[in-house]
Formats: C-alpha cells, structure tokens, sequence
C-alpha cells in the first residue's frame, strides 16, 4: 500500500508541475545561426504540435529538425521531451545528455532530464512489482530510496 502511495504521489508530482517555457523558434534561430528556414520551420511545428499534446505528430518533425540540424540543444532538449512523453524514457535520457553537453546551462533541459529520471525510478518499481515476492527486498530497498531523495527536496 506504501508502494502505491508513493507511486501516486510521485504521479501527481509530475503532473502537476508547471512545464518551463521551451525554447521559441525565434530563440532557437537565434542560438544557431545556422539553423535554415527549414528546420527552423520543422522546430515551429513540432512545438505547436507538443502545446497540443500531439506528441505523436511531434517526434517526426523534431526527428527531421535534428536530422538538419543535428548539434543543436534546443531542438534535442525538444526531442527528447516528446520522447519522454510518448514513453521512450531511454532515448529521451540520451538526448537530454547530448543536449546539455551541447549547451550545460540549459535549465528547461536539466528539468526534463530529471523528470525522466523520476520516470525511469518508476519504471523500475513497476519491474519489480511484476516479480512478486522474488523481488520484495529489491522493490523495497527502492522505494526507500525514493522516499529519502523526496524528503530532501
């Protein structure tokens, strides 16, 4: 039951956290000056799509910006946020670590990446669960451990 409570509550904390402003096209343009109208363009619509929560028409459009513009944060920290939306928690991790290598003060970056971290804890309580007892210390040594990193935020 503990288990549960702090599965949802984690759940709400996630839900409810307000998202931070991504990146504008005009921002990004202006952060790579060699972003072509194109991708700039791709970037657009993949963000109007993501203010939509059409995650599904976003990740192609933020794939083919990339594929554009592959050096660019903005458009990975983007990526990675829709792959972590539709579920794709390892690949949007990999992304958002590409993107802070790119530009390490990036605060919409370093916020989504810990969000996805979160979402991969959880993924692990829900593996574990699925084990039934044979994983009972496991799951329980974890979620101890995510109820000592909560208490010290």
């Amino acid at each position: 039951m503990k288990q549960m409570m702090l599965f949802a509550i984690l759940l709400m904390v996630l839900s409810s956290s307000a998202y931070a402003n991504e990146t504008t096209t005009d921002e990004m343009a202006a952060n790579d000056k060699d972003a072509s109208k194109a991708t700039v363009s791709l970037y657009d619509q993949g963000l109007a799509a993501t203010q939509a929560n059409d995650y599904q028409k976003a990740l192609p459009l933020f794939e083919q910006a990339l594929r554009n513009d592959p050096d660019n944060p903005d458009i990975l920290n983007m990526l990675a946020h829709t792959q972590r939306k539709i579920g794709m928690i390892d690949e949007a991790l990999a992304n958002y670590k590409k993107a802070l290598e790119l530009r390490p003060k990036f605060p919409e970056a370093h916020e989504y990446l810990g969000e996805a971290y979160v979402m991969a804890a959880l993924r692990e309580v829900e593996i574990l669960k699925s084990y039934g007892g044979d994983a009972k210390d496991e799951l329980d040594d974890l979620t101890e451990d995510i109820k000592e990193a909560g208490e010290k935020l």
